[in-house]
């Protein structure tokens, strides 16, 4: 009996369901997402939820028009995953195959979509400095506080923990003994539960150092060309500053790491190479520095991932685009003549806004 062969749509299926499974922060945010087609660089307008002010009723109704706004974002993320497969390899069934190609792609996609929205910490203001070695959950409760006073609804709101802010809070007796805690889900199942009202997670891709020792440097501006992997900083803090390999700095929504060490001279660094190539040119730019540990309290609305399905392209017979609880993935098929193998694509684009930085509150240190 001849097997039957894995279509585009199968796959685009299994990787959505994979990608569903596999993200942290993309199921905690606001989506915003329409079948329309788009291609990368569009500009998306997306609709913030209307205000409204509560007034004094003395006797005949104030009729409020809707305060709605709304804000563009560019659809300028586009990942890829493509990969080269045999024809036994497409007589797979569906789990084999997920297993050996699908899973594998949609967690590097997931990883890559986590780590883009975990950079709008360069967006939030407001921040809570980390204890060296917490004894309590102190910190925990001033972000909580944070978002009470600016009035940030108590539903829908969610706590991601750098993998060494989570195990430094779940070492405190608040959550490690059972006598406080009243359950050993911390201790057993390295669990935190919810804590002072935020649904607490962990996700390994919040921003941090990958240096041993971060730098000293406490501020630096950019200088660069688009495509360049070498840069310079200007206006460096101190003017004897450090920057190690491993520590990072983002711009516009992009974490970029040096591949180098460095030291400022005179406040300058007239050059230090980086991991990726610059998204455009900079000059003198400034730049939110990676060089301590990171994670992010915030209400669900606080940041949007916008996602649109890509068109099918023109002659790509074996093609097909899925849609399923605000993410889009494109499928396609290709074939390369000249070295005479079967090609499988997987790409989705997307945007990421800061909707209301004072829905948010970051943990730094």
């Amino acid at each position: 009996m001849a097997n039957t062969l894995l279509t585009p749509q199968i796959i685009a299926n299994e990787a959505l369901m994979v990608l569903e499974n596999t993200m942290v922060m993309s199921n905690l945010v606001h989506k915003d997402y329409s079948g329309e087609f788009v291609n990368v660089g569009d500009t998306i307008t997306v609709r913030k939820p209307a205000t409204f002010k509560a007034q004094n009723f003395t006797g005949s109704i104030i009729n409020q028009d809707a305060t709605e706004s709304s804000v563009p974002v560019v659809m300028d993320r586009f990942k890829d995953i493509s990969f080269s497969v045999t024809s036994k390899e497409m007589s797979l069934d569906i789990n084999n195959f997920s297993e050996q190609f699908i899973q594998p792609a949609m967690r590097a996609v997931a990883q890559g979509l986590d780590e883009d929205i975990f950079n709008e910490v360069a967006n939030v203001t407001q921040s809570v400095t980390a204890t060296s070695n917490p004894t309590s959950l102190a910190d925990i409760a001033s972000m909580a506080k944070t978002l009470d006073i600016a009035k940030v609804p108590t539903a829908m709101r969610h706590l991601v923990l750098n993998p060494k802010h989570k195990y430094n809070y779940a070492l405190t007796d608040n959550l490690s003994k059972v006598a406080y805690a009243g359950t050993g889900d911390t201790l057993r199942n390295s669990e935190l539960g919810n804590i002072y009202g935020f649904d607490t997670y962990m996700d390994q891709n919040a921003p941090d150092t990958l240096a041993t020792t971060a730098g000293t440097a406490t501020a630096y501006k950019v200088t660069g060309t688009k495509d360049a992997t070498t840069i310079a900083l200007s206006s460096v803090t101190a003017t004897t500053a450090t920057v190690k390999t491993g520590d990072g700095f983002i711009l516009d929504g992009h974490l970029y790491r040096f591949t180098e060490d460095a030291t400022a001279t005179a406040g300058a660094v007239a050059e230090v190479d980086i991991d990726m190539p610059l998204t455009k040119a900079y000059t003198a730019a400034d730049a939110y520095l990676v060089n301590k540990t990171h994670s992010l309290a915030f209400h669900h609305n606080a940041i949007a991932l916008v996602t649109r399905p890509l068109a099918l392209p023109l002659g790509a017979a074996q093609s097909a685009v899925q849609s399923y609880n605000g993410m889009g993935i494109r499928v396609v098929y290709g074939y390369n003549q000249t070295t005479k193998t079967d090609t499988i694509s997987l790409d989705l684009i997307y945007g990421i806004k800061t909707l209301d930085a004072t829905m948010a509150v970051k943990l730094v240190g």
